[in-house]
């Protein structure tokens, strides 16, 4: 009898030496660094299958969409239809001046087109991105279904950068060239061309904001174009707002206005085949989607290019500019242009 209770408390004591040893400082700190590198490789596996299955959803929308009819619908475009509907609407638009000159162009595509546009846009999987950024692409796009990549190159290249671009330009040249007299008198902008660039597709849902802004300086013209699908309601759009003791944007950055200084003067609704089109000189613009938007599935598809001088334009603007005003222009797109900074 006296062996088998001697057994057992042999096997006590030997919990009681297992579980004392844990209490030590160097083990305990030792098994919590065990924990925590379980709990690490725990967190990468759940993102590694994260990604795994939104690339596998992305290829399941390719081979879907890969073999749809709207690139028959697309050949058959007459780019000179589409050149004189833009034309026209963009000079039949109101152009505004407060609290910054802005055009708001209804109808801007002819429908069909319109509405090859709205099928050109990926399924939301391709906006989420693995690092958890703003869900947008760069167009033209670089992956995706093989309809929407070329339908978002034909209206980046024949659309904004052809008879948009034209027709915005001459919208805008008054302005532009009051604008550029403010801040270099003695520019001869006679012959400033504008170029398009920054070309993205944008997707926001509930709980989206982006406070008042102006966008980087030398995007002169902000194009945002609302691809509204059916069904969507026009909330949601685009506010524009007046700014209190309005100054110069301190660098070609955006720049982001205090809140507290900004009045409201127009909500543009998110409207389809609409197009805002706005001069970033003065105010502050932004946009927001509640969190408890409803339904909680609300997606809200955008389109936004900028209209800028080319790199040679920008170089002689600079050079142009007084010292002093010299300094908030400088940045990386105006390094690109002039090469080595300017004194």
């Amino acid at each position: 009898m006296v062996a088998p209770q001697i057994a057992v408390v042999f096997r006590a004591f030997q919990r009681i030496a297992a579980a004392t040893d844990l209490l030590r400082p160097q083990t305990f700190f030792r098994t919590l660094a065990r924990v925590d590198e379980l709990a690490d490789r725990t967190r990468e596996l759940r993102t590694q299958m994260a990604v795994l299955e939104r690339r596998t959803a992305q290829l399941l929308a390719i081979e879907h969409l890969d073999g749809s009819a709207d690139l028959e619908q697309l050949s058959a475009l007459d780019p000179e239809r589409i050149k004189n509907h833009i034309r026209c609407a963009v000079a039949s638009s109101v152009l505004e001046h407060d609290p910054f000159p802005y055009t708001i162009v209804q109808d801007w595509l002819p429908p069909d087109v319109y509405q090859l546009v709205l099928r050109g846009i990926p399924p939301a999987v391709f906006f989420t991105s693995d690092d958890g950024a703003r869900e947008q692409l760069a167009v033209p796009l670089g992956f995706g279904p093989r309809p929407c990549l070329l339908i978002w190159r034909y209206v980046t290249e024949q659309i904004v950068a052809g008879a948009l671009h034209s027709a915005l330009s001459e919208k805008f040249r008054d302005v532009i060239s009051e604008y550029v007299g403010r801040f270099c008198p003695t520019a001869d902008v006679s012959g400033l061309t504008l170029h398009a660039s920054n070309g993205r597709l944008m997707l926001r849902r509930p709980g989206y904001v982006i406070t008042p802004h102006r966008d980087p300086k030398w995007g002169f013209l902000t194009g945002l174009a609302y691809l509204a699908r059916p069904g969507d309601d026009d909330t949601h759009g685009t506010q524009l707002y007046r700014v209190r003791d309005d100054e110069e944007a301190p660098s070609d950055k955006p720049y982001y206005v205090e809140p507290g200084r900004c009045e409201l003067v127009r909500r543009v609704p998110f409207a389809p085949n609409t197009l805002l089109v706005f001069l970033n000189s003065a105010g502050a613009h932004g946009a927001s989607i509640p969190a408890d938007a409803q339904p909680p599935t609300l997606e809200r598809y955008a389109y936004q290019f900028r209209l800028g001088p080319s790199n040679e334009a920008i170089a002689a603007l600079l050079a142009g500019m007084a010292p002093a005003v010299r300094a908030s222009w400088k940045g990386a797109k105006s390094s690109r242009a002039t090469g080595p900074p300017m004194a």
